[in-house]
């Protein structure tokens, strides 16, 4: 990993050393594992990117949570499901909307029944 020497120095020196794990490479798999293994061993804590993202952001409870979606969508091009939940926190909390967990469901029973013959092991 073209992070090991450089992480490994900055520990010995008394930095705190994150090392952003898959924004550098090597020629191979076990390469890469013993390599984790040594900067772990001086105290250097491997994360990737999506981890140092959202390290940085904190919360979605910010005005700039849009931009921190389009980040993500970024590092995760397949999720835009995570758009969506970012866009649905904001409009939960800006139109004071009850929670999902804080609404009182009820299920008619032809729902309940054609669920359950659908996926009968659910229900065993």
């Amino acid at each position: 990993m073209c992070t090991a020497f450089p992480s490994i120095n900055a520990g010995a020196n008394g930095y705190k050393v994150v090392a952003v794990v898959d924004a550098s490479g090597t020629y191979s798999k076990m390469a890469h594992k013993i390599t984790l293994a040594r900067v772990v061993q001086v105290s250097v804590v491997p994360m990737d990117t999506a981890a140092i993202a959202s390290e940085r952001q904190r919360t979605w409870h910010r005005d700039d949570a849009q931009q921190w979606a389009e980040i993500y969508t970024r590092i995760f091009p397949a999720k835009p499901l995570l758009i969506e939940t970012c866009m649905k926190a904001q409009s939960v909390q800006k139109d004071g909307e009850a929670l999902d967990s804080a609404r009182n469901h009820h299920t008619r029973p032809s729902t309940l029944r054609r669920l359950r013959s659908r996926w009968p092991s659910r229900w065993s």
